[in-house]
C-alpha cells in the first residue's frame, strides 16, 4: 500500500470514529460507598430533601426541567413560588410529595414517577427495603447530601457527585472551589485564635427563635451550632441539650449570660410570633420580630441584649453565608475584611439564574 493510500485509510478511519456516538455513561461512588451508574446524565430525578432544589439551581439554570418528583416538606409557599417563577410550566409538572421520614418513602410511588435517578440524603438511606425494590425495578439510587456540610473534610462532596450525575462536572467544581475558599478564610484565622488560646465569646444559638418561651438551644453536633464553633465561639447549652435542640430555663440563660445571641428564623414561624426572615420578608417587619424575640424574660437580662449583640439568620440560608455572618459578629476586628453581603452577591451572580429576594439576616442596626 502506498503512503498516499495509508493516509487515506487513516483519514477514513478517523471519520468513522468521529461519527460514532460518544459514550454518555456516568458513574460515581455515592456517600454510602455504593456504585451508581447511569447510561446517560440524569434527566428525570427525584429528590428526598427540600433544600436540594437550591443546590440544583446552582448547577443548572432551570432545575425544574430535570425533576419529576420532590419532597418539599416544610418549605414555605414564598420559597416555592420563587422556584416556580423560573419555569412555571416545568415546575408544575413536578410531583410534589410530603414524606417526613424513611418509613413513609414508598417504592410504588417513586416507581410510578419513572425516574432515571432517585437521590436520597443520609436520613433516608435507612429506607433499605425501598432502595432494594427500586434497584430491582432498574432505578438507580444515589445516597448524597447535596447541601455543603462545612464541618467535613470535603464539604462539597455530595454537590460535586451530583454535578457528575447530571453532566455538569465542571460547574460542580467551580461551585465547590467557591465554597472551599470562603470556608478556609474563616477557619484558618479561627485556628490561629485557638492556637493563641484567645478568649472566645459565649454564644446562645436559638433555633426557630421566638416560637417558644426563652430559650431553645441547638444541641452538640448540629450544623447551626457547629457554625458557631467554627467561627470561634463557645456554644452555651450544648453541653446539656441532647438531639437537635432542647429547652433551656430562663435562669440557666441568665446565669450563663451569653455575650452574643443569634436566633434562626423563617416564614414557617411567622404565625407563632417568631423571628421573621426569608424570601419576600420586609426589613422593617424582620427588625420588629427580632425586638419581640429579645424582650422575652431570661434573654432580656443578658449581656447580649444589653450590649446590642443580638442577631438573626435565616434557618434555610446558605451555610457559607451564615458562617461568615457569625464570624463577623463574634470577631468583628479579625474579620473586618469579610463582607457576607458581597459573598452572597458573588454567589448569586456566578451561580444563580434567579437569586432569592428577601431578608436573610438581621442585626440591631439593620435599616
Amino acid at each position: 500500500m502506498t503512503v498516499k493510500n495509508w493516509i487515506c485509510a487513516l483519514w477514513l478511519a478517523g471519520m468513522v470514529l468521529l461519527g460514532l456516538p460518544a459514550s454518555a455513561q456516568v458513574e460515581i461512588i455515592d456517600q454510602a460507598g455504593r456504585t451508581v451508574r447511569l447510561e446517560q446524565p440524569a434527566q428525570r430525578i427525584f429528590f428526598s430533601t427540600p433544600g436540594d432544589f437550591t443546590i440544583m439551581a446552582m448547577l443548572e439554570e432551570n432545575p425544574a426541567r430535570r425533576i419529576v418528583g420532590w419532597n418539599h416538606w416544610r418549605l414555605d409557599k414564598h420559597t416555592l413560588n420563587h422556584w416556580r417563577s423560573i419555569d412555571p410550566e416545568a415546575f408544575d409538572r413536578i410531583r410534589k410529595m410530603v414524606i417526613d421520614g424513611p418509613q413513609n418513602l414508598s417504592a410504588e410511588a417513586l416507581i410510578a414517577l419513572e425516574p432515571d435517578l432517585v437521590v436520597l440524603d443520609h436520613y433516608f438511606r435507612n429506607a433499605t427495603q425501598t432502595i432494594e425494590r427500586l434497584g430491582k425495578a432498574g432505578i438507580p439510587v444515589a445516597i448524597l447530601d447535596l447541601e455543603a456540610d462545612l464541618r467535613q473534610q470535603n464539604p462539597t462532596e455530595g454537590l460535586e457527585k451530583m454535578a457528575i450525575l447530571i453532566g455538569r462536572e465542571q460547574r460542580g467544581k467551580e461551585v465547590a472551589e467557591f465554597f472551599t475558599q470562603h470556608v478556609h478564610r474563616i477557619t484558618s484565622r479561627v485556628e490561629a485564635l485557638r492556637n493563641r488560646q484567645a478568649s472566645l465569646p459565649a454564644v446562645l444559638m436559638e433555633p426557630h427563635a421566638g416560637s417558644a418561651p426563652c430559650c431553645m438551644s441547638v444541641g452538640a453536633g448540629v450544623l447551626m451550632g457547629d457554625l458557631v464553633l467554627m467561627a470561634g465561639g463557645k456554644l452555651i447549652g450544648s453541653e446539656i441539650v441532647e438531639g437537635l435542640s432542647g429547652q433551656l430555663s430562663a435562669e440557666y440563660v441568665i446565669t450563663s449570660d451569653p455575650a452574643i445571641y443569634i436566633g434562626t428564623g423563617g416564614r414557617h414561624i411567622e404565625n407563632r410570633g417568631g423571628l421573621l426572615l426569608g424570601p419576600g420578608v420586609d426589613a422593617k417587619a424582620s427588625r420588629a420580630s427580632l425586638q419581640r424575640v429579645i424582650r422575652r424574660t431570661g434573654l432580656a437580662q443578658t449581656s447580649a441584649v444589653r450590649q446590642r449583640h443580638t442577631y438573626g439568620i435565616w434557618h434555610s440560608g446558605y451555610p457559607i453565608i451564615n458562617l461568615e455572618l457569625i464570624a463577623t459578629w463574634l470577631h468583628p476586628e479579625l474579620f473586618s475584611d469579610v463582607d457576607p453581603a458581597a459573598t452572597l452577591a458573588e454567589l448569586n451572580r456566578r451561580f444563580m439564574n434567579k437569586p432569592l429576594d428577601g431578608i436573610f439576616w438581621i442585626t440591631p442596626d439593620t435599616e
